[in-house]
């Protein structure tokens, strides 16, 4: 119902933007950004290497996109981002597991991070 009397268009890159300054606002111990996406950003004109630039602007912070609809334009987006920055999941059950080894994997960066210093 919602949807329905949503205007028309697409907002991930302004929602990634504002999501990549704000993150900070508050202190942690880590940040993560998730961009939940149905992949037609194509339609609005949204290049997946512009989509890449808000994701990575700050190294800091793990940021992420999830496709979640139109699986060939979802995987056409994942394979021209940086590798480990886009996934897609068409299936609800496989969102915890995408979860699971995105925190997984930052920890265990967080860690060798900080074992080297």
């Amino acid at each position: 119902e919602h949807a329905s009397i949503c205007s028309s268009g697409d907002n991930t890159l302004a929602a990634g933007t504002r999501a990549m300054k704000t993150v900070r606002d508050e202190e942690a111990d880590d940040y993560f950004v998730f961009l939940f996406s149905d992949a037609n950003l194509e339609g609005y004109g949204v290049q997946p290497e512009t989509l890449a630039q808000v994701l990575t602007s700050d190294k800091g912070i793990n940021a992420y996109a999830v496709f979640i609809a139109e699986e060939a334009a979802a995987e056409r987006m994942k394979s021209q981002m940086p590798a480990g920055r886009a996934h897609v999941v068409l299936d609800n059950d496989g969102m915890p597991l995408l979860f699971k080894q995105i925190f997984t994997k930052a920890m265990l960066s967080s860690n060798i991070t900080m074992s080297s210093l």
